[in-house]
């Protein structure tokens, strides 16, 4: 089965391109604001075809469309899945969504009992989620969260790994509590896992393809309701007002 895989949900980039289990190819770049056009290389669907081509896959042999779906950047979330459903449906394809902490995670098979995925969530808080089994049996065993570091390392058990991207004062305290941390360059967003999962994923019957495309958001948009309630004369432009 030929897999395209894309993740756009945090603050890098990443496309490959799986046969079965295999990468073929594998392209990433960091960029703030992931789209599914702009940017660097012409966004996803940009970096896409180049893949494609690193892999001498011609897009309509593409039998699987992966994307992560989250926690993360909102817009990258959404420009993720929306080229992905877009691509599956012109090839007439399954697409197949798995939360960005789940593939992080999965990098780390076999490296503790229990690896823990962290990410940046703001305020001082993280997205995070543990995680145990083997390549065939990756299963999460807690809630999704968005909380402070000392809460989110309080709940691992000594030995447990910690993998993503963590400021000093993560990497101090999972210290203090013996617990193990992922280098930098162990930890960054793999497209090829968001596909091998997706792929595994998607041949278990009980499975539902449609709802693992929901984003994973945990935390509602940094947008507020106006403080006053809007009026006619509010809602249009001064007299005086220039473009």
């Amino acid at each position: 089965m030929i897999v395209l895989a894309l993740d756009s949900s945090a603050d890098s980039v990443a496309v490959a391109v799986l046969r079965d289990d295999e990468p073929l190819a594998e392209r990433s770049w960091r960029t703030p604001r992931p789209t599914g056009r702009g940017g660097p290389q012409g966004g996803l669907l940009g970096v896409a075809d180049a893949t494609l081509a690193d892999a001498r896959v011609a897009l309509a042999a593409v039998e699987l469309v992966a994307v992560a779906t989250g926690p993360g950047s909102f817009n990258g979330i959404r420009a993720g899945i929306a080229v992905a459903e877009g691509l599956a449906f012109a090839l007439d394809v399954p697409a197949v969504g798995v939360p960005t902490l789940d593939a992080l995670a999965y990098q780390h098979v076999g490296r503790a009992g229990i690896v823990c995925a962290v990410l940046p969530a703001g305020r001082g808080e993280y997205y995070g989620a543990s995680y145990s089994g083997t390549w065939t049996d990756w299963r999460r065993c807690s809630d999704y969260a968005v909380t402070t570091p000392a809460d989110l390392l309080g709940t691992l058990p000594p030995g447990a790994l910690l993998c993503g991207r963590g400021a000093e004062e993560v990497m101090r305290l999972a210290a203090e509590r013996g617990l193990a941390c992922a280098p930098a360059f162990a930890s960054l967003a793999r497209a090829s896992f968001v596909g091998a999962l997706a792929r595994m994923r998607a041949q278990d019957p009980a499975f539902d393809v449609r709802a693992s495309l929901q984003p994973l958001y945990l935390r509602r948009p940094g947008i507020t309701r106006p403080s006053h309630a809007l009026t006619a004369a509010t809602k249009s432009e001064p007299s005086g007002a220039q473009a």
